[in-house]
This record gives C-alpha cells, structure tokens and sequence, in this order.
C-alpha cells in the first residue's frame, strides 16, 4: 500500500521509456495510470499480464522464460536472486535487495512474469521501477530500526483517557489494534477528572495518560509541588472547546456586563482557564475579582449549569454541545474563535517511566502517532461518531458527537453553523503554545515568578520525536522552533516571552 496522495502515475520522473509523471497512486497495480493517457512502460507491462497479452502466463515467451538462465543473461539462480544479488555490495544493500525480491513476488506471483518483467527491463531498470514504486532504502532503514530494537519492558500498558473528544486518537488506537501491532497489550481506562488523572499518572497507576495542556508544563515547573518532570508525546487534538452560558444569559452578550458570574472550568492550571481568563481581561474585566471560577469535572458541566450553579463553562466538546442538546445553555463561541489551531489535550508520561520504560515508551508513541494520522484524515471520520458515542467511550447522544466531529453544529439560539475545523487531530507539539501558556501562568501569578520559558517548553514538548515518527508514517510535521500564536486577533512571538509579559504590565 502506498502513501495515498493523488491518483495516477507513480513515477516522478525517468529515463529511457520511462513516461514522466508526478502523482502517485493509492494501489499498485490496480489503479495505476487509471487517470492518463500518457504511455506508461509499467502499465503497459502489467496490462501485458491480462489474457492473450505478450506476458500472459500461456504466452510461449513466458512459458520459455519459466526455465533455462536468468533472464538478465547470466546461469545463477532466480531473477528475485538476481535483484539481491545486484545490490548485495554491503549489508544495507543486500537488505534492500531482498526486499525488492518480495516486492517482486508481490507483483508477479508467476515465475515466468518475474522473468520477463526482469529482462524487460534489466536488473538495474527492474530495481529501479520497483524503488520508484515505493521507497526500499527507506523501508530497509524502518526495518534495520525494528531488526534492532528491544522487548517492551512493559506489554500491557495501562493509559487514562478522559470522556470527551480529545481522546478520539487514544480510543481509535484500541480500535485498530495499533498498540499489539508494536508488541503491546493496551488497558484503556476511562479517568472522570483531570487531576485524578493526573495522579493515577503520577503514582504509577496509569503508564500514559492524556492530559489537558499545560498540565505536563505545570507539573514540570513544580506549581503545587516539587517538580515531577513529565513529556508531552503528542498532542491529540486542536480547538474542540466552548464557552457556554446559561439560557438565560441570552440576552448577555457582552462579557463586560459578566461581573458576578461564576464559571466551571475542568482544571485550575488548563488552557481553558487560561483562555478565559485572557478573553475576559480582554474586555476589561478584572480576572481575579470580578467573575469566579470552579474546578468541574467535565462531565458535570451540563448538570451544573441546569440546576443553576454556575452561569457558564469553558470546557472540551461535547460538554457544549450536550448543554444544547439538553436546552441547558448555548455557545456563546468556540475556542478557536479566541485562540485558532490551539492545543487541548496531550499523551503525557513522565520522564522517570520513560527512562525506566524507553522500549515500551517508543512502541506507544508509534502506535499513537499512527492512530493520530488516521483520525485527522476527514475521509476516516465517517462512523466514528457511533464509536466514540459508546458507553464505555464517550456515553453521549451520538447526535452530538456527530456535531462536533462534522463541525455542523446547532448554537443553542436557534443557528446551525458550519466550521469544518471545530476540531482537529494533528499530533505535533509545538513549543509556540507550551510558552504562550506559561506566560499565562506567570500572568495570573500561578508560576510565582520568571523562569527559562522557552527552555521548559523544548524540554516537556517532545516535538523532534514527534516529527520524525509523523514524517516515518507518511505524514507532514512542520519545522521544529518557535511560531508565531494568534490569540484574539493579536500575533504572540514565542520567541520573544519577556517582552509580551511586560507589555502585559508583568515585568
């Protein structure tokens, strides 16, 4: 199977009889040139195969190919030995080698067409039209990598998952199976709170776990505590929050006239607070003294709001959604509408199981990577509202999960929007976000006072990791370093935090 990309020829460019074309194919052979009409020496090649064509396996050509010398001319054994032996100079090339020989048979089950197809095109052609097809010294060098590494420490890995759309990549791991697919057992366990999953994590517990940002940034800085050194992984998704107030703040639109309100949010140091606390210093308000807040787990959102407990929720979908669904509340905005593309959630371990766990740590993060890439595709979404909606996932109307995955959504005052990207799965970490919310923390006097911002966040977001693993599956990382944010249409430099916390009045 080839890295999907668009339809048609594989071959980017060529010599001899080789047509040139940029495009590559999703099957090999099936669909290849499905889409040209230029001439293509392979198609033709594998067209030849069908019935009453030159390489049709009753073809007198092939049927004398089926003995005798190799069809490159020379007396040793099968072609297949011929492809490895004429790459066979040193170990690395005897490998690739002996990977194009299974490629080879993959693509010509019968001997005779394997024949022909190499004195067709000689040694050197067929080696090269196989690595057009699908690059061998990159698949030599994954292999060499798996030949090498060593046993998980840990099989069964115990990994917490919170009931809200941010887990999708960690639920869609258990359901491919991508976790026994690198020699792990995975126990998925449901966590109703983030800082009961914080400390199932921290005391052994849970192995990885997810975690709302920054909490992996805040237990490396020691907020409440010593510090307990952790990594960010990757994180699981973008957006998928809402600020949701009561029904009958309807007709309050204006967060300046929002002195008194009391607001849920899921975790004393989370983005979420952190994002409110901004929007509502943004209109004037006094974040400390004018509103008040209340750790809610998020699963009690909705019920809270009902009975009249708080006047609003900052939290992670479906919360908002449900709070519709229900006639509770409605979507004042979504997050993305204060800080586009920010992190939510992350798979988090600590740096002492890491080292004591590396094997079993690098097995996981393939195996979540690999369930990342595949949940972001928009063409993999179909059905998976019914599977995140299950009891033991999620426990929600599928309806509404639906409405957050699709981004069609009702906003509770009687609007249907459409915002494909209400959430999105993209697993790499970047150090621009890990600093924007540290600068937050040290804004609002949670970090007691200055530290290496940017330094914390190369050490707690394992984005070169990242990176490489998203690249070795097909998927595109952007470049490692530090971005520029916008948050309320405003450009944020990571690489300069001193400056934007002084022009903040925090020196």
């Amino acid at each position: 199977m080839l890295e999907k990309r668009n339809k048609g020829c594989v071959f980017a460019g060529s010599s001899g009889p080789w047509s040139i074309c940029a495009q590559r194919v999703v099957n090999f052979p099936a669909a290849i040139c499905a889409e040209h009409a230029h001439h293509c020496r392979v198609a033709d090649l594998i067209r030849s195969t069908q019935p009453g064509g030159p390489m049709d396996p009753s073809h007198e050509y092939v049927r004398l190919s089926r003995t005798g010398p190799c069809a490159c001319g020379s007396t040793h054994g099968d072609d297949e030995e011929c492809l490895a032996e004429n790459t066979a100079a040193n170990a690395d090339d005897a490998l690739a080698g002996a990977m194009a020989q299974g490629m080879l048979h993959g693509l010509f089950p019968e001997r005779g067409l394997r024949r022909a197809f190499v004195k067709t095109l000689g040694r050197a052609g067929a080696l090269a039209a196989l690595t057009a097809l699908t690059p061998l010294t990159q698949l030599a060098a994954v292999a060499q990598e798996r030949s090498s590494k060593g046993a998980p420490e840990k099989k069964r890995l115990a990994v917490g998952f919170l009931p809200i759309t941010c887990a999708t990549p960690l639920i869609y791991a258990e359901q491919l199976g991508l976790f026994p697919r690198e020699g792990l057992e995975l126990s998925l366990q449901k966590i109703a709170g983030i800082a009961l999953i914080r400390d199932k994590m921290v005391n052994g517990e849970l192995d990885i776990s997810q975690q709302v940002m920054p909490v992996a940034l805040a237990m490396s800085a020691g907020i409440g505590g010593a510090p307990i050194p952790a990594r960010v992984m990757t994180v699981l998704n973008q957006n998928g929050n809402s600020l949701v107030l009561a029904m009958k703040h309807k007709g309050n639109r204006d967060p300046k006239n929002w002195k008194g309100f009391k607001f849920a949010v899921p975790f004393e140091q989370s983005h979420q607070m952190l994002q409110l606390r901004h929007y509502l210093a943004s209109a004037g308000l006094d974040a400390d003294r004018d509103v008040s807040y209340r750790v809610v787990p998020p699963s009690e959102y909705v019920s809270n709001l009902r009975v009249g407990n708080i006047d609003g929720f900052f939290g992670g979908e479906p919360g908002g959604q449900r709070a519709v669904y229900e006639g509770a509340g409605f979507i004042h905005l979504v997050s993305s509408e204060i800080w586009p593309e920010h992190p939510c959630c992350s798979v988090t371990a600590t740096e002492a199981w890491i080292k004591a766990h590396p094997n079993s740590f690098m097995a996981a993060y393939r195996a979540i990577i690999a369930a990342s890439l595949h949940v972001s595709e928009p063409a993999n979404r179909a059905g998976m509202a019914k599977i995140l909606a299950q009891p033991q996932y999620l426990n929600q109307p599928e309806t509404v999960v639906d409405q957050v995955l699709t981004g069609r959504y009702a906003d509770g005052l009687g609007n249907v929007k459409t915002l494909p990207r209400r959430i999105d799965f993209q697993p790499f970490p970047h150090y621009s976000s890990a600093v924007w919310l540290l600068t937050q923390m040290r804004r609002w006097n949670m970090i007691k006072e200055d530290l290496d911002y940017k330094g914390l966040a190369r050490q707690v977001m394992l984005a070169t990791d990242a990176k490489r693993l998203i690249e070795e599956r097909g998927g595109r990382a952007p470049e490692v370093g530090f971005r520029k944010e916008t948050i309320l249409g405003k450009s944020f430099d990571s690489d300069h935090p001193a400056e934007y916390l002084k022009s903040l009045g925090r020196a």
